[in-house]
C-alpha cells in the first residue's frame, strides 16, 4: 500500500507542487492496482503448480480455501486493529485506501474462484465457500468505515440489544420442559420409539440442513458487531464506550458461562436418577 501510493514521489517532486500549485501528484490507476498483487499471484501460480501435481482436486479445494481465509485476515488486519477494550494507534485508512482495498479483495475473488474464461465454470473455490461471513464482514465495513462515531455507537448499542435477545431467547428455548410426547413414547415401548426415530430422522435431517443454510445466511447478512467496536478503536473518543461495551461483554460472558454449568449439573443429576431409579428384585 505504502509502495504503491508514494509511487513516483519524491522530495523534488514534493517541492515542485510547493512551488507550482496547479500541479497534481500523479493518479493511481486501475492497472497500477493490479500490477501491485502481481508478486502475489506469481507467487500463488508457482506454488499452486506444485501442489496440483500431488494433490487430488478435493485437497486442492481445501488447500486455496484455507489460504483463502489467510487472505481475508490479511486484508481485515489493513482494515481494522484487532477487537479490544481500548483506543488503538492504527489509523483509518484514506477513502483512496479503502477503495485499493477493496479493489485488492475484488482481484482475489476472482483469482482463487478461477472462472475459465471461455466456459464459464468455476476451476477454484465455489462461491458460495468464497463468500464466507468474514468475507461479508469485510463488505460490510464500506457501510460503517467512513461513519460519525456517534452513529456508529448508536448502531452498536442495538446489535448489542438485538444479540442480547437472541440469547435470551435461546435459553428459553433450552430450558424448555420436554414434551409429554416423551412419556409417551416410554410407555409404548422402545420398538415403537425406535420406529418414531426412523420415520422423524429423515425429516429431521431436512429441516436441520434448511436451518444450518438460514443461520449461514443470517450471519452473512448481519453486520458484525466486533468489527463496529474495531472501526471505534481508531476514534478516541469512543475509549469509554469501548470500556463499557468490553464490561458488559464480561459479565454477560460469565452468566452463560455460570448458566451452562448449571445446565450441564442438571442433565447429569436427571441421568443419574434416570439410572438408579430402576426397581430392586
Amino acid at each position: 500500500m505504502k509502495s504503491l501510493l508514494s509511487r513516483g514521489i519524491t522530495v523534488a517532486t514534493v517541492a515542485s507542487l510547493w512551488k507550482n500549485r496547479q500541479s497534481v501528484a500523479p493518479s493511481i490507476t486501475q492497472l497500477d492496482i493490479e500490477n501491485a498483487l502481481k508478486p502475489l499471484f506469481t507467487y500463488f501460480d508457482e506454488n499452486f503448480a506444485i501442489m496440483k501435481q500431488t494433490l487430488t482436486d478435493a485437497s486442492m479445494v481445501m488447500v486455496m480455501t484455507r489460504l483463502w481465509k489467510e487472505v481475508l485476515m490479511a486484508l481485515e488486519g489493513i482494515l481494522v486493529p484487532p477487537l479490544s477494550d481500548k483506543s488503538s494507534i492504527q489509523r483509518p485508512l484514506t477513502q483512496q485506501e479503502m477503495d485499493i482495498v477493496f479493489k485488492w479483495l475484488e482481484l482475489l475473488f476472482d483469482f482463487f474462484h478461477a472462472r475459465d474464461d471461455e466456459t464459464g465454470e468455476a476451476m477454484g473455490v465455489p462461491a458460495d465457500v468464497l463468500k464466507s461471513p468474514k468475507y461479508h464482514e469485510l463488505a460490510s465495513l464500506n457501510f460503517f468505515y467512513f461513519d460519525t462515531t456517534d452513529n456508529l455507537i448508536r448502531t452498536s448499542e442495538r446489535m448489542a440489544t438485538a444479540s442480547a435477545q437472541r440469547a435470551n431467547n435461546q435459553r428459553n428455548r433450552l430450558s424448555a420442559p420436554p414434551s409429554l410426547g416423551a412419556s409417551f413414547g416410554g410407555l409404548m415401548g422402545n420398538a415403537s420409539m425406535r420406529r418414531t426415530k426412523s420415520i422423524m430422522l429423515s425429516r429431521n435431517l431436512g429441516t436441520m440442513k434448511k436451518a444450518k443454510e438460514e443461520k449461514r445466511k443470517e450471519a452473512q447478512a448481519d453486520p458484525s458487531d466486533d468489527m463496529i467496536l474495531r472501526i471505534l478503536r481508531m476514534r478516541p473518543e469512543a475509549a469509554n464506550y469501548l470500556r463499557d461495551r468490553s464490561r458488559q461483554r464480561e459479565r454477560l460472558a460469565a452468566a452463560a458461562a455460570a448458566e451452562m454449568i448449571v445446565r450441564q449439573s442438571l442433565a447429569a443429576g436427571g441421568n443419574r436418577f434416570g439410572a438408579n431409579n430402576l426397581p430392586r428384585r
